[in-house]
């Protein structure tokens, strides 16, 4: 518990004001243990996405495959169709937290848009957000019901989805097919650096104990084509980030980026507080005449 408490109380401090997340008032012994694992996953299965994107950029790049649009675009979709076609269910869940990772950031951002925001490679956070759970509604809408229901998506969009979703799918598999080889390995070499920072560090054991890295070896290790040697690699950067550098055949996640989405966690667990906090107040402030005033609106409006 103390190792997870850690990963938690630097979104609370200097980590907070370094990527501009704002801390709210609450201490990392304040959160509960069932926050602490919620906390936990939501790092984890954001690193999932990201890297499955990153993937993405190095297939176009090692198989020299076609992309019309945008590759930003093309290669969150292939993140999410491999993680949403995966048998494992927990690959699946990741696309919840994913899209999440996602509000949390347009909502951390408000409403400070400009000009470098719209000219961008990627799309604007909340439309990623929803393009993630549109994909969701597509590939399999009643697995995904409770989640997709709770952000009030129409019903009209969630039928659009299915085909949309399909001929993503299609598409992605019909340009590896080419490059599918069942008897072909190749071999990864992942490497978690250490973070040298006592704050980022809890944030590289975190990954490694969840074999965040090595879940692109996992998918791609066996039955494609690619050449040996592409490196898989956590590491401090400087920055909240992470890339695929074709030059040196490197995928990189940073640690700093791990960081981030647990300030982001810190910040939405505060804001549940204040609020759970401010219901007490207005109910304990109540007098008892108010109370049944209260309770005889609600026997009207029952009636």
């Amino acid at each position: 518990m103390t190792f997870l408490r850690a990963c938690f109380a630097i979104g609370l401090a200097s980590l907070a004001a370094l990527l501009a997340v704002p801390a709210p008032g609450v201490q990392a012994d304040d959160l509960t243990p069932e926050q602490i694992k919620e906390g936990q996953r939501f790092i984890v299965n954001n690193a999932l996405f990201i890297l499955f994107h990153e993937s993405g950029h190095m297939l176009v790049s090692e198989l020299e495959l076609p992309v019309l649009g945008r590759e930003e675009d093309a290669v969150d979709a292939l993140s999410s169709v491999m993680l949403l076609e995966s048998e494992d269910d927990e690959l699946k869940a990741a696309m919840q937290d994913a899209a999440d990772g996602w509000f949390l950031i347009d909502e951390a951002n408000g409403d400070a848009l400009d000009d470098s925001d719209f000219l961008d490679t990627h799309g604007l956070d909340r439309q990623r957000a929803y393009s993630i759970v549109c994909m969701m509604a597509g590939a399999d809408a009643d697995y995904f019901k409770v989640f997709i229901d709770s952000l009030d998506f129409p019903a009209e969009r969630r039928e659009e989805c299915v085909d949309e979703y399909a001929k993503t799918r299609d598409s992605w598999f019909g340009l590896l097919e080419a490059h599918e080889d069942d008897k072909k390995t190749t071999k990864f070499t992942v490497t978690y650096e250490p973070a040298n920072n006592a704050d980022l560090q809890p944030f590289a054991d975190l990954l490694k104990e969840n074999q965040v890295l090595e879940s692109i070896e996992a998918t791609y290790g066996e039955g494609y084509d690619i050449p040996d040697g592409i490196k898989v690699t956590g590491k401090t950067c400087g920055t909240e980030n992470a890339f695929w550098n074709p030059a040196d055949r490197e995928i990189t996640y940073c640690y700093e980026m791990a960081a981030y989405h647990a300030a982001l966690m810190v910040n939405y667990f505060g804001n549940q507080n204040a609020t759970a906090n401010e219901d007490v107040e207005q109910a304990e402030s109540e007098t008892p005449e108010a109370e049944a005033n209260s309770n005889s609106v609600k026997l009207k409006l029952k009636d």
